[in-house]
């Protein structure tokens, strides 16, 4: 295995402690099983480069200073109600 360092907010910090607690599983173990789910299988990654709004990212200037942080959320709308 390979060790990360990621940052979490305190939501998903808050979410990924249920979700372990009542899985019973450690919160490392959470982590794999959602990126396992989530990111396509070897082979089957669609490049960013096929994505029109991916390719949008870098193309203007903004005020806000956290945009590579919220891409998706700001392309995808993820998060949003």
């Amino acid at each position: 295995m390979v060790r990360k360092q990621v940052y979490l907010t305190a939501e998903q910090d808050s979410r990924l402690r249920r979700v372990a607690k009542q899985q019973q599983r450690s919160e490392a173990e959470v982590l794999r099983d959602a990126l396992d789910r989530f990111l396509p299988a070897t082979g089957a990654e669609q490049p960013a480069d096929d994505d029109a709004l991916f390719r949008l990212v870098g193309a203007g200037r903004s005020q806000q200073d956290n945009l590579s942080e919220s891409v998706d959320d700001i392309l995808y709308g993820r998060g949003r109600a």
